[in-house]
């Protein structure tokens, strides 16, 4: 506490002095709640625009190579044989076209279900102890929640999401940030009206200064996982997404037309056999 006596004369100066901590805060804060709806927003595209389509992909492609893996042992054991009679072709026939239905049904069912919901979790390796954790979720819930619910303010439906989202994953660096910034301007008064005392304004500058360098880690951390293409040329980021969208649409396209035609080729060898039935199959 002594190497704040040299700068801070006053219980003035220490008020100014967390007052501009506080605001770096806010900004802080205005920055990460930026960059991480961006990050979202590319995550969200990426994961609909590209990873599911390249599912899909995966899929019909499967599809088509158990097909033509099913079309070549049928053609083989007819070749062997293998068959007593044509209605044994065509029940094999159908079975293997019921089975690639049934396939395709399933993974069209897993596509249009809901993801499982996000938990409510617990941040670790934020530094607090389990003391600090309880004064900020109490805090959080006085100051914060009154602040931008709909029935108790008028902010944004927007700023209201994030602090919910913070509250219920438990994320104390943001619920904490929060605190600060809607508990508004440091004054040299607590709230009951009484000055505060030096040890307190002092201790209140400690309390502003760690949760800032709080802050300020997690937004080095974002700022690492966002790229700069994702940051800097957000436009050209989606038109790439979108490009690669459209080349994973055009060979899901050619690949199930390839399905179609197995299926279309296990149906004509099946009414071939029917046709070849008087000549011994």
């Amino acid at each position: 506490m002594s190497r704040l006596v040299p700068r801070f004369r006053t219980i003035a100066d220490l008020v100014e002095a967390t007052e501009e901590v506080r605001e770096g805060v806010v900004r802080g804060l205005a920055e990460y709640v930026g960059l991480a709806a961006r990050m979202r927003e590319f995550e969200d595209a990426f994961s609909a625009q590209v990873l599911h389509a390249a599912q899909q992909l995966h899929e019909v492609i499967g599809r088509r190579k158990r097909l033509e893996a099913e079309l070549e042992r049928i053609r083989a054991r007819i070749d062997r044989g293998g068959y007593g009679s044509a209605g044994e072709i065509e029940d094999d026939v159908r079975a293997v076209l019921d089975a690639a239905r049934a396939d395709e049904d399933g993974a069209d069912a897993a596509a249009g279900a809901p993801g499982d919901a996000e938990e409510p979790g617990d941040a670790t390796g934020d530094g607090l102890d389990e003391a600090a954790r309880k004064r900020i979720l109490r805090d959080f819930k006085r100051i914060v929640l009154p602040s931008v619910h709909a029935d108790t303010s008028d902010t944004s439906f927007s700023d209201f999401d994030m602090a919910y989202s913070a509250y219920r994953s438990r994320d104390f660096v943001l619920m904490e940030a929060l605190v600060l910034q809607y508990r508004g301007p440091v004054g040299a008064a607590e709230a009951d009206g009484r000055t505060i005392t030096r040890e307190q304004a002092e201790a209140r500058l400690r309390e502003y200064r760690a949760a800032a360098w709080r802050l300020d880690d997690r937004l080095r951390a974002l700022r690492r996982e966002i790229t700069q293409d994702e940051r800097d040329h957000p436009e050209q980021t989606r038109e790439r997404m979108r490009e690669r969208n459209e080349q994973i649409r055009r060979a899901i396209d050619t690949e199930a037309e390839r399905v179609q035609l197995l299926r279309r080729r296990l149906e004509t060898l099946a009414g071939s056999a029917r046709d070849e039935d008087g000549a011994g199959l």
